[in-house]
């Protein structure tokens, strides 16, 4: 699996506005092909700064993201992971 790193300035102070922001986004980014799962969030030590991490089954699945996001989307720093290891809770 691969990973999206999503990093972008411009995040709203009022948090049901950001809660409203990255909602649109799970929303956009739920419908490509590959999404696995996704997680946004402002940063806490910077607040008008924002992450995302979304995971996709393929690096073509996560290119293509990458892509969209970058067409679509200014002031966004995005990266791609492949992930190695995943940790689950174990009970």
């Amino acid at each position: 699996m691969w990973m999206v790193i999503g990093e972008q300035r411009g995040t709203p102070a009022d948090r049901d506005e950001r809660t409203a922001q990255f909602t649109h986004m799970a929303e956009v980014t739920r419908q490509s092909p590959g999404f696995v799962r996704g997680c946004w969030g402002a940063d806490d030590d910077d607040r008008e700064l924002s992450h995302a991490l979304v995971v996709l089954d393929t690096l073509e699945h996560a290119r293509a993201l990458r892509r969209m996001v970058e067409e679509n989307v200014s002031g966004v720093r995005l990266r791609i992971m492949e992930i190695n290891v995943e940790a689950d809770v174990t009970a």
